[in-house]
């Protein structure tokens, strides 16, 4: 592969990174920086369009410092108007060269360029060349300064010519120059009117000159900027110039050039506007911080006490002692008063839920604190992923979680309020009531018995025989065993349930925690992790396009 197809494919396959970054940079870079990069990405594809076949050098330069004198020179002929009153060019003009008549196919470029006014010159050392006669940028025309800013965006090669009068001027140095630091392999600066300047100040001149160049960033060198003395009046100069020019046409690189320094200057621009820290995800420190003070929010803590209560409030009305059972009942379910729970059937039974059904809490809103809570959770989320940022990245993050925030207390109940919470009935709350019944059977039987034995006695009837177990009467064995073995039954039910009870909370905790985190997931971190990774795609990008 030639030199210049390595370089023209390294173009490309920058160009197709500047096309990513287009895309990736929509809404994340500033205004003014996106519509560049989708002017230079426009701009290089349509000057790739045309070729290489021929190379666009501008001569640029002030008012009297033999920009078109020198254009005349290279033309061999009188084309552009050189004259006393100033400024003398008021339009760009062109000047093609060609190796033959007839050999003139650079229409279309020169359409491109709207440049209308051109011309054809036979000269085959310079085929290829397609010469611009720049008006003047200092000009007191607003519409010749502009008309020199347009085609500096899309000419292959700046030739500027100065004069020993002019050579430090502002406007061209800051104007025009330091702005193109970057162009400088494809920059050409003329010290004309050389011949003006007495022999001895000659070289000082130049050096100063250099010295002006290089403090703008332009340097001579191999990649550098080229600086040459000139004069348009005595011709010396002019065939190191022509020779420079031929050399860069032959070269068939300066538009490859050109676009390469321009993909440098905007790379430049672009590495600025993204920072130079790379966006990290979602750590799991922030989530789970999140995740906590949604739950807070949600009431979690709340359902799962309620849960516990609700399994102890079965437990007593299954395996509780049968006399004090009623006092239970008069107590509503907690888990009925949320709206939660099952909604018919016996206790245990499965909830009944249809698919049109929503489901919700009788929580209501969170209170100031909770959501102050989630807030500052939503807040040190952004804050931790935004750290390093550009300011116009971090307020888009904060952006998009408020967005997120918008309904997500309205999302977190229907997650509560959808999560399965464990309900199920143990077995050994079975076998518990079998045992609270015998019990209750047994004392029955004893009071019952020792009521006719009382009523008996109360009349005076004959005594009724009694039954002994050992010296205790087998019906204040049966009354007292009963009531006490309910009693204990109840008392060892109660314990059980007490640390099943924390272990179901625990599980109802989990489950709405796990519920609560798909939440924060697909309304604050999901958002915030896809725009995250879209930031650091574009920094990837950026990076890659500077060569990082």
């Amino acid at each position: 592969m030639s030199r210049q197809d390595t370089a023209l494919d390294h173009l490309q396959r920058r160009l197709a990174t500047l096309t990513e970054i287009e895309q990736l940079g929509a809404d994340r870079l500033p205004t003014d920086l996106g519509r560049q990069t989708a002017e230079l990405g426009q701009r290089a594809r349509d000057r790739l369009g045309h070729g290489s076949a021929f190379t666009v050098v501008a001569l640029a330069g002030a008012t009297g410092s033999g920009k078109s004198s020198t254009f005349n020179a290279l033309a061999g002929r009188d084309i552009a108007q050189v004259g006393v009153r100033r400024p003398t060019t008021s339009v760009a003009q062109a000047l093609v060269f060609v190796a033959a008549a007839g050999d003139d196919t650079a229409g279309e470029l020169l359409d491109w360029l709207n440049v209308p006014a051109r011309q054809v010159v036979v000269d085959p050392p310079m085929a290829g060349l397609v010469l611009l006669d720049l008006p003047d940028h200092d000009s007191i025309q607003a519409a010749h300064r502009a008309e020199v800013d347009r085609l500096a965006q899309v000419v292959d090669v700046f030739c500027w010519v100065v004069d020993p009068q002019k050579y430090a001027d502002a406007a061209l140095h800051q104007g025009y120059l330091r702005g193109l630091a970057n162009h400088a392999a494809v920059t050409v600066v003329v010290m004309n009117q050389i011949d003006t300047l007495p022999a001895g100040q000659r070289d000082a001149a130049m050096a100063d000159l250099r010295r002006l160049l290089a403090d703008g960033g332009m340097t001579e060198g191999a990649a550098g900027v080229r600086v040459l003395a000139a004069s348009a009046r005595t011709g010396e100069g002019h065939d190191a110039l022509r020779r420079e020019l031929a050399a860069r046409v032959q070269e068939h690189r300066a538009a490859v050039a050109r676009l390469d320094a321009d993909l440098d200057w905007l790379g430049q621009q672009l590495a600025a506007s993204v920072g130079p820290v790379t966006p990290r995800p979602v750590s799991s420190d922030a989530r789970q911080q999140l995740v906590e003070a949604l739950s807070g929010a949600a009431g979690v803590d709340a359902v799962a006490d309620a849960v516990a209560a609700h399994h102890r409030r079965i437990s007593s009305q299954v395996a509780g002692w049968p006399p004090t059972r009623w006092v239970g009942r008069l107590k509503p379910d907690p888990l009925r008063r949320l709206g939660l729970g099952r909604t018919g059937g016996r206790p245990g039974s499965a909830r009944v839920t249809g698919p049109a059904v929503v489901p919700r809490t009788g929580l209501g809103a969170p209170g100031p604190m909770a959501t102050a809570q989630v807030d500052n959770a939503v807040r040190r989320v952004v804050e931790q992923l935004g750290d390093g940022l550009p300011v116009a990245w971090q307020q888009r993050l904060a952006d998009l979680a408020r967005a997120g925030r918008a309904d997500l207390t309205d999302a977190l109940d229907r997650a509560v309020g959808s999560t399965e919470l464990p309900e199920h009935r143990p077995r050994w709350w079975g076998l518990a009531g079998w045992a609270q019944r015998l019990a209750t059977v047994a004392m029955v039987v004893g009071l019952l018995w020792l009521l006719v034995i009382g009523v008996v006695a109360w009349f005076q009837l004959p005594t009724l025989p009694t039954v002994h177990v050992g010296a205790v009467p087998l019906p204040t064995l049966l009354a007292i065993g009963g009531a006490g073995l309910g009693l204990l039954i109840a008392a060892l039910a109660r314990w059980a349930s007490a640390g099943s009870a924390r272990r179901r909370a625990r599980e109802a905790r989990r489950r709405m925690t796990a519920a609560i985190a798909r939440v924060a997931d697909q309304r604050v971190l999901g958002p915030l992790g896809d725009e995250l990774a879209a930031m650091s795609r574009l920094t990837d990008r950026v990076h890659e396009l500077i060569g990082r």
